[in-house]
């Protein structure tokens, strides 16, 4: 009995602790890049930082993107929106610009482990292929980790 009610704290801990680092909003664009390494670094397959910016096309997001090392045509992209805190609507003081977790797109090979380690523990692999969507709540919001258009996508409501 006792070492299945330690066996049991253990989990719950660990389920805890796996979700805490997570930000979902940070000012601090070395938090982003935790987030998005980890991603990357959670895939089955190795891949590489490829680039780290905020698009020409779209000024509200901050993109960080990676290929795979052993095939170029596998990428995983990790979108943060930029909203910009205590401005005054101006060029001038435009504010100081928090990033906010929204969506990361991949292959299922390459974001499962990551939905599976930090996401969702529970997750079954082949249960989430067949219904090709799961959704889990973590730090209060919604995530939603589902095929479109043919790629994975792990997103924020």
């Amino acid at each position: 009995m006792k070492t299945k009610m330690i066996l049991l704290f253990l989990v719950v801990a660990f389920s805890c602790n796996a979700q805490s680092w997570f930000k979902l909003n940070t000012f601090n664009l070395e938090d982003v890049r935790q987030i998005s390494d980890s991603i990357a670094l959670n895939a089955g397959e190795p891949f590489k930082l490829v680039s780290q910016n905020i698009p020409e096309d779209n000024k509200i997001y901050y993109v960080v993107t990676y290929i795979n090392k052993s095939d170029v045509s596998d990428s995983i992209v990790v979108m943060f929106r930029i909203n910009y805190i205590g401005g005054t609507d101006d060029r001038i003081n435009p504010g100081t610009p928090q990033y906010s977790y929204t969506k990361t797109t991949g292959t299922f090979s390459s974001l499962f482990p990551f939905w599976v380690k930090y996401m969702k523990p529970t997750a079954i692999e082949a249960t989430v292929k067949e219904k090709t969507k799961d959704e889990t709540v973590v730090k209060g919001a919604t995530f939603d980790f589902n095929v479109e258009l043919n790629r994975w996508t792990i997103e924020k409501f």
